[in-house]
């Protein structure tokens, strides 16, 4: 997988610095910078991209210091935000990656010079959550790894945190994060490091917190940050974020004037259609209008990114992003369920996130069973 490709969640992020560094954000002075393959530094030496033709340097940004503490060095390093944030979990969670080359001839004669990448999840407001760091330290052999929630010399050690992994041999590893489970379940965070030569795994890492309950105080992703970075031109390559697939052929109709009592006890009203081809190319259209009296809107989606359905065509779910009120670009998720004809039992449910005052930051209908109207998925 080669170039750079954005989308906004539930979309995919992809970029590999085959043609710019899209998604890369220069921050306090810390630079993400493209360059091509076997690019001589004093780190790792000439580098090869960890694919294609080209990868990045970091250049390590102003000395912040920690505010808790005052006396101990952070290096603050660029971020990505991925093509995007999300305030709604996606169907089947997500995995967010990077290559990150590890030079331990470089390691051994640096003492104690330290990297945090983590990769963070909003909450269902849009606002930060939490993170989910590897901290990375050199020491006489090489690297050391471990996982958790904290960063910087002020709140973590690698050598001493959660399950220590150690690196002997130089080259691209991957450093993925997997964020997973279900709405009303806890947030289940896997974090792997592998050898991207051997596919051997270096360490695994699973700092869940139980309080983080999807769709309660867990909404989708945030940035992926190298939260500190004392590595002048420390290498990267291959970032990404893994987007919703949607399902090739299956095509949704609502017909007969849909409409339902949403949770807030407002008539909803809704129509649309939508449809992927057999490339996998979702498009379409959808409207939902709440009539109020306690939160009057009226949605129309601008994309319909993702179109997933059931083996058995009996449950759908849409997700892209649409405009409220006539403005914005805000983040959806549709269900639907169709029960057979006349539709009868037939249910829907919206969720509109990130809205602004003084409508409600999130806008759930609840999925409701349709008091008129014709859900069909086929």
């Amino acid at each position: 997988m080669l170039g750079a490709s954005a989308a906004p969640p539930p979309g995919p992020y992809f970029n590999g610095f085959e043609t710019n560094t899209a998604g890369w954000f220069n921050y306090f002075g810390s630079t993400v910078t493209r360059v091509p393959s076997g690019d001589s530094e004093t780190y790792g030496g000439a580098v090869p991209a960890a694919s294609g033709n080209y990868f990045a340097r970091l250049g390590i940004g102003t000395n912040a210091n920690c505010e808790a503490v005052g006396t101990l060095d952070w290096f603050v390093g660029p971020y990505t935000d991925w093509g995007g944030y999300s305030s709604i979990f996606p169907t089947g969670g997500y995995k967010t990656k990077v290559d990150i080359y590890l030079d331990v001839d470089w390691a051994a004669d640096h003492a104690d010079r330290r990297f945090d990448w983590a990769s963070a999840v909003n909450n269902t407001t849009g606002s930060h959550q939490r993170d989910f760091v590897f901290n990375v330290g050199t020491e006489p052999t090489g690297f050391v790894i471990s996982g958790s929630n904290n960063s910087t010399r002020c709140g973590a050690f690698p050598a001493t945190g959660p399950m220590p992994a150690h690196v002997v041999a130089s080259g691209w590893y991957t450093f993925e994060h997997d964020f997973a489970g279900i709405p009303g379940s806890p947030l289940l965070v896997t974090m792997t490091v592998t050898n991207k030569m051997t596919n051997a795994v270096v360490g695994t890492w699973s700092p869940t917190v139980p309080t983080d309950i999807i769709g309660g105080n867990v909404g989708g992703n945030r940035y992926g940050w190298f939260v500190q970075n004392e590595i002048d031109d420390l290498a990267i390559d291959n970032s990404e974020r893994t987007g919703l697939v949607s399902t090739p052929g299956c095509e949704i109709k609502i017909s007969d004037g849909g409409h339902i009592t949403a949770l807030n006890t407002d008539q909803g009203s809704f129509g649309g259609n939508a449809k992927v081809s057999l490339a996998g190319d979702s498009g379409g259209q959808q409207t939902y209008h709440d009539h109020g009296p306690l939160q009057p809107l009226v949605f129309k989606a601008l994309t319909i990114e993702a179109v997933i359905c059931s083996n058995d065509r009996t449950d759908a779910e849409l997700s892209g992003r649409g405009t409220v009120n006539g403005s914005g670009s805000y983040e959806y998720r549709i269900k639907l369920h169709d029960d057979g004809e006349p539709g009868t039992g037939d249910m829907y449910g919206i969720t509109i996130a990130g809205l602004p005052s003084p409508l409600p930051t999130v806008y759930a209908s609840g999925d409701q069973t349709l008091d008129g109207g014709n859900i069909q998925i086929r």
